[in-house]
């Protein structure tokens, strides 16, 4: 029963659409104009041949026509059914037809019927007019929506990579380059003249985005550099050539050369996207990085910065210097890895301008031996301390490598949170004095020389 009445309905709604079509062409309007009111003429021509205006009915019928066409196309429309009926008025009494034969022009007939066609035109304009616009508001708020649904679209897709390249990468910066000096330092440089390079490039695509790149060796003779055999890769990326564009350019400046630098031509092609230096802070390149594939929104000028200073560190890991010897002739009692890291920071800091900062720490009250023992609890991943004591009393020196000054702020701040949360007062208090060194304002080396002989 219910397939019935479906059917019934769907015929309904197509024979209204059929009555009404909710679009109609020029020429299709004005026949219906014609038509309409020459149908109904013509059913009263049959009905009563001797009237066919029907002026002796109670109702003046005809007029439905008119106004059922003003209604549906407004003013004009319905003048012109209007006309049909003066035409149909010309030819009866030219026919001398019963009803209208040797009788005047019927004025009230006609102007009543205008006045009819006239307000039910106006109602019609008026009511078109406001469908218009509220058809305009509607289109104007679904575009609006599109957009905005298009947009949010593109929201949750990017929301959604930077929760899985968040989920795929270290917790920080400072922890993936702690574990790799790790890795660095426990190598066997002797059998591997660049050991880390799979920490060193899982680095690169976490942090960097890279797709595909390849690491080089390279040998500098008589003032040339010449590129060597491949040591490691990631993805799959096309050779270098030693005649590439970005290449000759990275050894003509030494560092890092990108296809959006000023610097590249656009006579030579080169299918490297970067070609990036391990340059230590000696400027001794021991190595050649060549990106090929890269995500376009990672070259930019933070990315490329993140990628030499990553570099950097890590081709500083690899060479040592005479920095180190100069640091433990003046400081004998300063571990390897510390010297190491400053010395490596202090390049750092000359050749990139990146700052670090190094807090020493003295203990004098009377719980400066339960204080450095706890202290050392809460050491944060890349920070590097060196514990040792003056004149009787404990002294942590702090390296904060590439620390600003807002994280040595927050630094002063955990540690005042624990002072006061473990030992119930603060640094004045508990007797605890700060030195603080800015490797951009001042030579550290002077600096805890001093601090230790004091």
């Amino acid at each position: 029963m219910w397939r019935a009445r479906l059917h019934s309905f769907r015929q309904t709604l197509h024979f209204k659409d059929l009555l009404a079509p909710e679009h109609l062409g020029s020429r299709s309007r004005w026949l219906e104009v014609i038509f309409i009111p020459l149908l109904v003429v013509g059913m009263a021509w049959l009905w009563r041949p001797e009237d066919p205006l029907l002026l002796k009915a109670a109702f003046p019928w005809l007029w439905f026509a008119p106004a059922l066409v003003a209604l549906r196309y407004g003013v004009m429309s319905g003048l012109v059914s209007g006309i049909v009926l003066l035409v149909n008025w010309l030819l009866a009494n030219e026919w001398n037809v019963a009803a209208v034969a040797g009788t005047e022009f019927p004025r009230d007939y006609f102007f009543g019927g205008g006045l009819l066609i006239l307000l039910a035109g106006e109602f019609s304009d008026v009511w078109r007019d406001r469908i218009a616009r509220m058809d305009e508001t509607n289109i104007y708020v679904t575009e609006r929506l599109s957009r905005l649904t298009k947009r949010h679209l593109l929201l949750n897709i990017s929301h959604d990579r930077m929760e899985q390249e968040m989920l795929a990468r270290p917790g920080s910066l400072r922890d993936a380059l702690a574990s790799l000096r790790n890795v660095v330092l426990t190598a066997d440089k002797e059998h591997c003249a660049l050991p880390g390079l799979p920490e060193l490039l899982n680095l690169l695509a976490q942090y960097i985005n890279i797709e595909a790149a390849a690491v080089y060796l390279v040998e500098e003779k008589n003032g040339r550099i010449l590129l060597g055999q491949v040591q490691q890769t990631i993805g799959s990326p096309l050779p270098l050539d030693a005649n590439d564009e970005l290449f000759e350019l990275m050894v003509e400046t030494r560092s890092m050369a990108h296809v959006a630098g000023s610097e590249v031509s656009l006579e030579r092609q080169s299918n490297q996207l970067i070609v990036a230096p391990l340059v230590a802070s000696n400027s001794q390149i021991l190595g050649v990085v060549a990106v090929t594939n890269l995500p376009f929104y990672s070259l930019n000028v933070e990315t490329l910065q993140m990628m030499a200073v990553t570099l950097g560190y890590y081709a500083d890991h690899i060479l040592s210097n005479d920095d180190v010897a100069r640091l433990r002739k003046q400081l004998p009692t300063i571990p390897v890895p510390y010297a190491e890291e400053l010395a490596r920071m202090v390049r750092m800091q000359r050749k990139v301008g990146i700052t670090s900062h190094i807090v020493v720490m003295t203990f004098t009250g009377d719980f400066k031996e339960e204080i450095p023992t706890q202290f050392l609890s809460i050491k944060r991943g890349l920070d590097l301390y060196w514990q040792t004591f003056v004149a009787g009393n404990p002294v942590i020196a702090i390296l904060m490598p590439f620390a600003s000054a807002s994280a040595k702020d927050g630094f002063f701040q955990r540690v005042e949170n624990w002072l006061q949360g473990t030992f119930g007062g603060n640094s004045d208090a508990l007797h605890i004095h700060y030195r603080v060194i800015d490797l951009s304002v001042e030579d550290p080396v002077p600096a805890l020389v001093k601090v230790m002989q004091s």
